[in-house]
């Protein structure tokens, strides 16, 4: 699989792309330094500087083709708590930093990929009340894609440190279980550490909302189930916009 990195950073996505077989074909990093550690760890790569100069058509002239993925960690100072909270765009309607996940959107678009995986902070989930999750959500089923998400904590997957993260993953069509499945992963794998299950520290759980608890974000309603490990997976089915693991409500 041709796979494409975007806000590359040192190239964490991508090592993981290609230790699971993946050929990492381009990555965009506008930082010099890491810019640096990409060229060296990843030379047959091709590296694009900015994102919103890149496009679809340079995508497939490094090699990129409609059956690949993308990937990438969009900037979250803009809807993480520590952050001013701008959200996707300030209070004027101007672009924010954050605001680059519209250069996903617009590349998405432009190469018909069949995949992508995204990742931010889960203050994304509650910037703006939650409209801007809303507005993530719509815009990737309006492509076409089947989206699923779920927080992921880094201490249980071998980092000592706790690090919360929201991973949301798409594949084109209206088949949701694909997207389902890739984060039916478990925590506290073997060799890892075990999730605590004591009441107070499961906030790093697998699931949010809670179990049986509804929550409204943006157009659509989550609703978790305790035999479920996604959140939410959305149907790319345009005819209603509430929808539960690829299902009408």
């Amino acid at each position: 699989m041709k796979a494409v990195s975007l806000f590359a950073g040192v190239g964490g996505f991508d090592l993981a792309l290609e230790r699971n077989g993946a050929q990492v074909v381009a990555t965009c990093e506008i930082d010099k330094h890491a810019q640096k550690i990409l060229t060296r760890h990843f030379p047959n790569a091709q590296l694009f500087l900015d994102v919103t100069t890149l496009t679809g058509e340079d995508l497939f002239n490094a090699g990129f083709n409609s059956d690949g993925i993308i990937v990438g960690g969009f900037p979250c100072q803009d809807v993480s708590v520590a952050g001013k909270r701008k959200g996707l765009s300030d209070s004027e309607g101007n672009a924010t930093r954050s605001g680059l996940f519209w250069e996903v959107v617009r590349l998405l678009e432009e190469t018909k990929a069949k995949h992508f995986i995204l990742e931010n902070v889960p203050g994304l989930l509650s910037s703006n009340e939650g409209r801007d999750f809303g507005i993530v959500l719509n815009a990737l089923v309006e492509l076409g894609y089947s989206v699923s998400w779920r927080i992921l904590d880094a201490q249980y997957f071998g980092v000592p440190q706790r690090r919360r993260r929201i991973f949301i993953v798409g594949n084109l069509g209206d088949d949701w279980r694909t997207s389902a499945e890739i984060l039916a992963i478990a925590e506290g794998r073997r060799g890892y550490l075990a999730e605590s299950q004591s009441k107070g520290k499961a906030t790093t759980g697998s699931t949010s909302p809670s179990v049986n608890e509804n929550m409204r974000i943006g157009n659509f309603e989550m609703i978790d189930f305790p035999d479920k490990p996604i959140s939410i997976a959305l149907s790319a089915q345009r005819a209603h916009d509430t929808m539960v693991y690829g299902e009408k409500k």
